[in-house]
């Protein structure tokens, strides 16, 4: 059953590769892609990278955080603020009542 499975699979692809010039290409890719040898990398390779890189990260200057100024909350003075509303509410009356006298 396998060898019927990989003739239908070969044929599958075949037809595709016919009629697809985009398909056709990507199977060709990876065809070239798998029969490319493995590549390997040494262990002491990435040691040696993971170093020179923890080197430069060290060299490079540190910021140096510093704390905001310490802004003392401004004193609440009740007596102050009753004035000021105060003025204000008077501003308020004495503007109505000078546009009540022009109409």
């Amino acid at each position: 059953m396998s060898d019927e499975y990989a003739e239908r699979a070969q044929r599958a692809r075949e037809l595709l590769a016919r009629s697809s010039p985009a398909a056709a290409r990507a199977m060709r890719a990876r065809e070239r892609e798998a029969a490319r040898a493995p590549r390997v990398v040494e262990e002491g390779r990435w040691a040696l990278i993971d170093r020179q890189v923890q080197q430069s990260i060290e060299a490079q200057p540190q910021l140096v955080e510093v704390s905001p100024p310490e802004v003392e909350p401004e004193a609440e003075d009740k007596e102050a603020e009753r004035r000021r509303v105060s003025l204000a509410r008077a501003r308020m009356r004495a503007r109505a009542h000078r546009q009540n006298d022009k109409s």
